[in-house]
């Protein structure tokens, strides 16, 4: 059962975490090399080649900084070469590698209000989240990552719009109810799941389609694409296109490794982040219709057009209201796209 005194479960840095990050204010921690002039930098992140974090986005980061001229080389360890997200975040706050990729739910551990990004129907839809995290009402979260604890956040990429995917038809928060829906194990997301109305299971993902397969699970909810590469469409019957969370990543660097670069190395990686985090969100919108244009037509999937979304965002917005870290910048969020520019002006 979920627990509803939330207040503590989000304010956790281990102890490890703040030997590394003692670690990393020590002389000499940082691994950056230079080769003659080039500056070469250590990229891990734990999405999948395929992926449009990957494939639209660091993949092509080394030809980007190469036609910008600027001397300067990014090494890219995808799919979870060096640990997983919360290992990759040790690293850089340590000084072991010079830029990783996290969820909002993993830097909430640092700065809780962070887990609104998280929070179910935060935002409409990708744009309005991309536009939020650009906004003057994030500048002094990650300005908070940048000084507390030396992470620097050059941008913010869409990851996709979440949905459910089940083996019964889901159309209202009621048809939820006892329903186990898999959803990773951070407090946010499991909250997400009850604000849905389901019972949320915590679940590594190497492990979900077995789950799915043999009934443990009873659903799961990713992005349209996520759900295609990991085979989930082949054991479960409905996708509901509940678009609940509008998932993000962003890309970090060491701040002590972005002090290093010159004055133009900084521009153009700034720069590149920005145009690549653009053609993530082209890419991810094209398999996701491309995808749903298919199952609609041929299967196996069945699409749910009829569900009540507005039923699920009224429930998950009064859900996350109060009560949380983050249920301030939460409400600040959901007043809409107009209160943000208004924020900007």
């Amino acid at each position: 059962m979920i627990n509803h005194l939330r207040r503590p479960r989000l304010r956790c840095l281990t102890l490890i975490g703040w030997i590394l990050i003692a670690a990393a204010s020590a002389p000499g921690c940082n691994r950056a090399e230079s080769k003659g002039s080039v500056s070469r930098l250590r990229l891990g992140h734990v999405y999948e080649i395929k992926s449009p974090t990957h494939a639209f986005g660091t993949a092509l980061l080394n030809e980007r900084l190469a036609e910008a001229g600027v001397d300067l080389q990014v090494n890219v360890y995808p799919a979870a070469q060096l640990g997983s997200e919360a290992e990759l975040l040790e690293q850089l706050v340590a000084g072991e590698i010079d830029l990783t990729v996290a969820g909002p739910s993993f830097l909430a551990m640092w700065h809780p209000p962070l887990g609104a990004f998280d929070a179910a129907y935060a935002f409409t839809d990708l744009e309005h989240m991309l536009e939020v995290a650009d906004s003057a009402l994030m500048a002094p979260h990650w300005e908070a990552l940048r000084r507390q604890f030396g992470v620097r956040v050059l941008g913010t990429w869409a990851y996709g719009a979440r949905h459910i995917t089940s083996n019964r038809p889901i159309r209202t928060p009621e048809d939820l109810k006892g329903f186990r829906l898999r959803m990773p194990g951070a407090t946010v997301w499991q909250e997400s799941g009850a604000a849905l109305g389901a019972s949320p299971m915590p679940m590594a993902f190497s492990e979900v389609y077995m789950a799915l397969q043999q009934g443990i699970a009873d659903g799961q909810e990713n992005p349209v694409p996520v759900i295609h590469t990991m085979g989930f469409h082949e054991v479960q019957r409905y996708l509901i296109p509940t678009g609940h969370i509008q998932s993000s990543i962003q890309i970090l660097i060491s701040e002590r490794v972005w002090q290093r670069l010159d004055e133009a190395q900084q521009q153009a990686l700034t720069a590149i982040v920005e145009d690549l985090g653009r053609d993530v969100l082209v890419g991810i919108r094209e398999q996701e219709q491309e995808l749903l244009d298919v199952w609609r037509r041929e299967g196996p999937m069945q699409v749910l057009d009829d569900v009540d979304v507005d039923a699920f965002r009224r429930r998950a917005r009064a859900y996350f209201s109060d009560g949380f870290e983050f249920s301030s910048l939460y409400r600040e969020i959901t007043q809409g796209p107009d209160a943000v520019r208004e924020q900007a002006q």
